[in-house]
């Protein structure tokens, strides 16, 4: 959670998930992220699934951001980092046991191998 306390006064953090409502909510507020977020989007809230862009942009529009000024993180580089940098989104690929690793897919902006490294790839972005 340092993390999430060190980016949330400072940005805008939104949550893209491939589950259901029932099961998403109360696994945030079970680990207490929750209220982290400015946006949860839930896929089977919308009746599809990542890499639709439909997901994205109701993000972007829910939280009032351009998809230039947007990180997308995720661990599927199909679903998140394709997904991501369809929309115009920069994509950072959360290198973990699970989703869809081929680099042949797309290719990261950045890549981290554990979540306290997204201050890294935040600072590295701002240089930019």
């Amino acid at each position: 959670m340092d993390v999430l306390n060190d980016l949330s006064p400072h940005y805008k953090l939104g949550v893209i998930s491939d589950a259901q409502s029932a099961w998403c909510l109360p696994e945030l507020r079970a680990v207490g992220i929750d209220g982290y977020f400015d946006a949860i989007i839930v896929s089977g809230d919308y009746g599809y699934r990542k890499p639709d862009p439909r997901l994205f942009k109701a993000a972007l529009t829910t939280l009032g951001v351009a998809p230039e000024n947007v990180l997308f993180v995720g661990n599927d580089m199909f679903r998140d980092v394709y997904a991501a940098k369809q929309q115009g989104i920069k994509a950072v690929f959360f290198y973990s046991n699970h989703g869809n690793k081929q680099p042949e897919v797309a290719e990261p902006d950045y890549i981290i191998y554990q979540f306290a490294e997204m201050r890294q790839a935040v600072e590295f972005f701002e240089q930019q």
